[in-house]
């Protein structure tokens, strides 16, 4: 609600009356879980503390006060905003005194306020989130998941896609979501390595002249510190799904620490909606299992896709790439999808294709995927299966087992699908 701005004969003349019932009552709120706020009309004042956090058994955060008083050294009504450690007496008096002086209004008990601000916020900290009846919240959707050229972008949680330089990554994330934007889904690409004239470009170059609507924000800091920021792009344009791009830049340390890992999730969580996240590989042998550093990126990721391309010969525009799922919390793994891309003089065009048709991208696939391949043309015998799919007959018997409701073995001994489509 808007504030009057009083006099200081008429704030002197409320402090020494007291609160009335015409005066309004401070209002404490909590507005996320780390955020909290106290209006206090009768002054014209809200303080505000955010990014709270734990340092040492501590409550630190930064505090925000904002204010209309006649007088005072308000910049852009703002008297004061740096970090205070709530659970300090010392600090709290201190500001009180520093508040004091900005606001130059003998009438403000600043020691008074600010000490019940601390107080509801140590209180409210100590409480948390409150505890809910699991039964009490809604089913998720059946559609719980943008589908894109066959690709799950998961609504309400994050997806990484994660690949070496040169697998075109970065246009993947365009390319999803200008066809997300051009369904009526609000879409937004924070972006840590390209600027926004290249993505301009790139957009044109996918979509033409009447390309969708794609809300973009360069990134310059780790993402942890691009909350507030961001989380507001988010609110005031109605974002409902967003690519991140990339992890490695977007972190505040070292990939590989458990705890940088955390962070950005924690983060990710804090700006809300899902989200699709753009990382890269290791150099081990595994490096086309889990993203690179903390196998924490791989664990907190609701799922994750394993990005490769073909080795391009000589100058050739077109590139052969394959997604492979290696990880899927909220259903089953899904099929790898291959596309290609093909790199014309003004435009960029993006075209189903075949994994398994292309040998390179085919190597990248688990045996269980180049059995479906191979089987959707009719059953073959054992030894033609494992000469097809240069597996040995062992591990293709033991598939069959271990997938009974995907897999038979014919009367004739041959290998089948079990029900088409598959």
């Amino acid at each position: 609600m808007p504030f009057d701005v009083r006099s200081e004969e008429d704030l002197n003349r409320m402090s020494e009356r007291g609160a009335s019932a015409d005066v309004p009552v401070d209002q404490f709120e909590v507005v996320a879980f780390g955020r909290y706020r106290l209006r206090v009309p009768r002054f014209a004042l809200v303080i505000e503390i955010d990014r709270v956090r734990r340092d040492h058994h501590e409550l630190i955060g930064e505090l925000a006060v904002s204010s209309r008083l006649p007088g005072g050294k308000a910049v852009g009504g703002a008297l004061s905003i740096a970090d205070l450690n709530v659970s300090s007496a010392r600090a709290r008096q201190d500001r009180a005194k520093f508040l004091a002086q900005r606001s130059e209004a003998e009438a403000v008990d600043w020691h008074g306020i600010l000490e019940s601000f601390c107080q509801q916020v140590l209180a409210a900290d100590r409480v948390g989130e409150p505890a809910i009846d699991l039964r009490t919240l809604p089913k998720p959707a059946a559609d719980d998941c943008f589908l894109v050229e066959k690709f799950p972008l998961l609504r309400r949680n994050p997806t990484i896609i994660f690949g070496d330089g040169g697998t075109a990554k970065s246009y993947i994330g365009l390319f999803f979501a200008g066809r997300l934007a051009e369904h009526g889904t609000r879409v937004a690409y924070f972006d840590w390595e390209l600027a926004g004239e290249d993505h301009r470009d790139r957009l044109e170059r996918l979509f033409g002249p009447s390309m969708p609507k794609v809300i973009y924000a360069r990134c310059e800091r780790p993402l942890v510190y691009e909350v507030d920021r961001l989380q507001r792009i988010w609110r005031d344009e109605r974002i409902e799904f967003g690519i991140f791009d990339s992890v490695a830049f977007a972190c505040d340390g070292p990939p590989e620490a458990a705890e940088i890992a955390g962070k950005y999730f924690r983060a990710v969580r804090e700006i809300g909606g899902g989200s699709l996240h753009i990382a890269h590989v290791n150099k081990s042998d595994s490096a086309n299992q889990k993203p690179f550093g903390s196998t924490f990126w791989h664990n907190g990721a609701r799922s994750t896709w394993f990005v490769k391309a073909t080795e391009q010969v000589g100058d050739s525009s077109v590139l052969t790439i394959g997604l492979f799922n290696r990880k899927a919390n909220l259903g089953a793994l899904r099929r790898p999808l291959g596309f290609r891309i093909d790199f014309g003089d003004a435009s960029t065009k993006f075209s189903s294709t075949d994994v398994a048709e292309e040998p390179e991208l085919a190597a990248a696939m688990t045996i269980k995927d180049k059995m479906l391949a191979a089987l959707r043309r009719g059953p073959l015998e054992l030894d033609e299966l494992a000469d097809r799919i240069e597996e040995k007959k062992d591990s293709i018997q033991r598939k069959i087992r271990q997938f009974k409701n995907h897999f038979v073995v014919l009367d004739d001994g041959r290998v089948a699908l079990k029900q088409r489509g598959i």
